[in-house]
């Protein structure tokens, strides 16, 4: 952010929710970047911006939209950038038909069903060839990829086969990706704004000069966002949109550019990447499931040689991650140790979790690095879940309101729990805190830093990484006779 000549701050009050970010901005304030706030309140942030823009809350999509337009129709695009690192000039299916088309629609709509069959939102293949429609596979092996492949890239959309499609480099074939966003955006003028939003024209206009000026091979803008837009309804349409807006202007991967997501704890943004969500494995690979009782079979699901980018090499990426994990013990004969991954047997997120707590399906929880009653949505509801339990086990470096729930809880002062009827059993372990052990962050930018230990921790206080290695070698010892496989 120190980099970038213009920042747009939206769905954030950066200046007292991230300070120590913040000091980036005004970095780039004092080299003479223009600051911008786009919030429906006026705070310290707006206070030190060059303009603040009150906009109506939850109507950031239809700004971006206009501004996209905007670039579009004025002409302001960075056309080189756009023709090599977009999909701009790729064909879509000729049956393809927008919103403005089908009343708000897309085609391919289920009426009976409420969804989309997304056939005709494919690329034109360069060989002329058309996929097998959804459901109509020929091939069981090919269709076990697709779904597959869907599932474990969190798309939503149909996997890539190849990456051989039908070009227009001058971008005026309508079926073009370029063209078809062109008319998709016609409709978002500064009126609709002035209208939507509750920007003036005005206002809106010093917006899109400050961006377009401020952007190019010479210039960048950085966009940055918060809880504004991502707990949002919207907030995954407003990021989408902002990304389209970026790289119509050149700001991606550039210094100065890009779309930032300021998260309000540290490394938050590390869970996707190192990580520490239950349905994934460093690198982004899918955390194996039972469906999966071979290596082959998890192979379907991270790699395809036909897909342009990361996943093309999805395999040597599992490959590597299991000789890490196992070293030398990881070969071709036994899977790379494929068989020692645990494998989830369905949705164990923490609201699918919670659901299971309160039919009394889940007997112990292990809570560390996150505090669930009163962290977690619906605080009331994470704190009866609680009181299902047999047992629980909280790390922390202080006594925290998950550990006292069962005395100090607003449902047990209310009456509508009582402590003398809650069964689960607390264990209270100390916990390491972040100077107190080595390890990595991940920062605004997505950039690895790593952090040395600073000091040794006080009594029985261990990292995560300790506790859970001396826990895994006690269950070892309890098992070493089973005959369970």
């Amino acid at each position: 952010m120190a980099n970038a000549d213009c920042i747009v701050i939206q769905g954030s009050n950066m200046a007292e929710a991230h300070p120590v970010g913040f000091q980036w901005v005004m970095e780039a304030k004092k080299r003479g970047a223009k600051l911008i706030h786009v919030d429906p309140r006026y705070t310290r942030t707006s206070a030190v911006a060059d303009r603040h823009i009150g906009i109506r809350a939850g109507s950031d999509v239809v700004l971006l939209g206009a501004l996209i337009r905007h670039v579009i129709e004025n002409d302001l695009w960075f056309r080189d950038y756009v023709l090599n690192y977009t999909n701009a000039s790729t064909l879509i299916h000729e049956d393809f038909q927008d919103t403005e088309d089908l009343d708000g629609l897309f085609s391919g709509f289920d009426p009976e069903t409420g969804q989309y069959d997304i056939d005709t939102w494919a690329y034109q293949r360069a060989d002329g060839s058309h996929r097998n429609p959804q459901g109509e596979s020929d091939n069981q092996e090919e269709e076990h990829q697709r779904a597959a492949w869907a599932q474990s890239t969190g798309a939503g959309g149909q996997p890539l086969d190849t990456w051989q499609f039908k070009k227009d480099e001058t971008l005026q074939d309508p079926n073009t990706v370029f063209q078809i966003l062109r008319r998709h955006y016609s409709r978002y003028t500064p009126e609709m704004v002035e209208e939507t939003c509750g920007i003036s024209v005005e206002d809106f206009h010093y917006l899109a000069d400050a961006i377009t000026q401020n952007s190019g091979r010479e210039r960048t803008t950085c966009f940055a966002y918060a809880l504004g837009w991502t707990q949002h309804t919207l907030g995954a349409q407003f990021i989408r949109t902002s990304a389209i807006l970026q790289l119509l202007l050149g700001n991606m991967g550039r210094p100065g550019g890009g779309i930032m997501a300021l998260r309000g704890h540290a490394s938050i943004q590390g869970c996707t990447d190192i990580p520490t969500l239950f349905n994934l494995l460093p690198g982004y690979l899918p955390m194996p499931t039972v469906e999966e009782q071979s290596f082959d079979d998890y192979l379907w699901t991270v790699s395809n040689p036909n897909q342009a980018g990361f996943w093309q090499k999805g395999d040597a990426y599992a490959v590597s991650l299991l000789k890490a994990y196992f070293g030398e013990h990881a070969t071709e004969e036994n899977d790379w140790g494929f068989n020692w991954i645990p494998k989830l047997t369905g949705a164990h997120s923490t609201y699918h979790t919670l659901q299971a707590m309160l039919r009394d399906e889940v007997e112990g929880y292990l809570v560390f690095g996150q505090n669930p009653a009163v962290a977690q949505s619906h605080g009331r509801l994470q704190r009866l879940g609680l009181s299902h339990l047999k047992w629980l086990v909280v790390r922390d470096f202080q006594v925290m309101e998950t550990a006292s729930f069962w005395k100090d809880s607003p449902e047990v002062l209310s009456g509508e729990l009582k402590t003398e009827d809650i069964e689960t059993e607390v264990f209270y372990l100390p916990a390491a805190n972040h100077v107190e052990k080595s390890g990595t962050f991940t920062q605004t930018q997505r950039m690895l830093q790593w952090r040395f230990q600073a000091k040794h921790p006080p009594g029985e206080s261990t990292s995560e990484l300790q506790f859970f290695y001396d826990l895994g070698v006690r269950i070892r010892e309890k098992i070493a006779d089973s005959d369970d496989p």
